[in-house]
């Protein structure tokens, strides 16, 4: 079988509400849609975002990669080669990682298909249901605070915090939601690289001082700054997360080497794919550090995928998947279902996870 035509096609999806973080505010968000069509008839589908923020990815550059270089390199390729097809997008261009893990969504999608299965069973995961967070974005502490209460209502007992501006504002923000959080609630830090390193390790320790009951400190300073992050990580107790430091595998080594973090973010539009983020979590299995899979604000074609790699591999502990919850109509479109906390797959017959 052979890939006949590759489709591009975009939109705007609507948020629910404003998502703000220290690196930006997102009202809407611009998706870009891959349909690989086989030779057979089969379709495989995926999706990307452009995050200037994190990525340095436009819509216009992502569309330019996927309709020039990377299709160049793939049109006519004889499916059966699945991962010479994977490693040809890799080789295509240099960077532009978001438009990579469009296609190789696709590819994925579209090779599972032709074998007669969906995503989940490819990768071998399980139907046990997801431990899902839900973001409380950057705010004042009472606006938080309802966002907490309403999430919790939702069954919601892990919140992603959203911190980043001054320490002072940062610490009073974290403490009142402790105060007001139920006995079951975890936190999760994310500052998204805002703070100095003296700045986090001296907001760390006024956490594990009053005993707040949080998992892990993500990103706590800039993503260049390796050294910044392993200064941190030698000061504090607190488990310290790399996000926006850790891109590609060649990242994860040098995170690694380094001893800079103790655990790892994983997300397609950073890393090109699901098989670079296979091999990130592989690489962190060896060492024994833990790693979480998470999302930019994407639609349910690209989370679904990382989903269901997550579902499979045993050194993905942790997910950050609420990114459709965000988006007008995404849940509804989406096989993967949301309830209580959890991510699961809707029960279906004909369903497939991409789809």
């Amino acid at each position: 079988m052979n890939i006949q035509q590759i489709d591009v096609t975009e939109k705007v999806v609507s948020l629910k509400e404003p998502f703000i973080t220290a690196l930006r505010t997102v009202t809407e968000v611009e998706v870009i849609e891959v349909k690989i069509t086989l030779d057979s008839g089969i379709t495989g589908v995926g999706s990307a975002v452009p995050t200037y923020a994190i990525t340095g990815e436009s819509k216009e550059s992502i569309i330019a990669a996927i309709e020039h270089p990377i299709t160049d390199a793939l049109l006519h390729t004889p499916v059966y080669s699945f991962q010479e097809m994977i490693r040809l997008v890799q080789k295509s261009c240099i960077q532009n990682y978001s438009a990579k893990a469009a296609v190789d969504m696709a590819l994925h999608d579209a090779y599972s298909k032709s074998l007669g299965i969906d995503l989940l069973e490819f990768f071998g995961g399980g139907s046990i249901p997801l431990q899902n967070d839900m973001t409380i974005s950057l705010s004042s502490k009472e606006e938080m605070n309802q966002q907490m209460q309403r999430h919790t209502r939702a069954g919601f007992t892990q919140m992603k915090v959203k911190l980043g501006t001054s320490g002072k504002e940062d610490i009073a923000r974290i403490l009142y939601l402790a105060e007001n959080a139920n006995e079951n609630i975890e936190f999760r830090i994310d500052a998204n690289q805002a703070w100095s390193p003296k700045e986090a390790i001296t907001l760390i320790h006024v956490l594990e001082a009053n005993q707040v009951p949080v998992q892990f400190i993500e990103q706590p300073v800039a993503a260049d700054d390796l050294e910044g992050l392993k200064y941190v990580r030698e000061h504090v107790h607190l488990p310290i997360m790399a996000d926006e430091s850790c891109r590609t595998l060649k990242d994860a080594h040098h995170i690694i080497k380094m001893g800079a973090a103790d655990m790892l973010n994983i997300k397609l539009m950073k890393c090109g794919g699901l098989n670079e983020a296979r091999a990130i979590a592989d690489l962190a299995q060896t060492v024994r550090m833990p790693c979480m899979v998470g999302s930019m604000m994407e639609s349910h074609l690209s989370v679904a995928p990382i989903a269901a790699l997550a579902s499979a591999h045993p050194n993905i502990t942790m997910v950050d998947l609420d990114a459709p919850l965000w988006l007008e109509d995404e849940e509804a479109k989406s096989n993967l279902f949301y309830e209580d906390g959890v991510v699961s797959w809707r029960k279906s017959t004909e369903a497939r996870l991409s789809i």
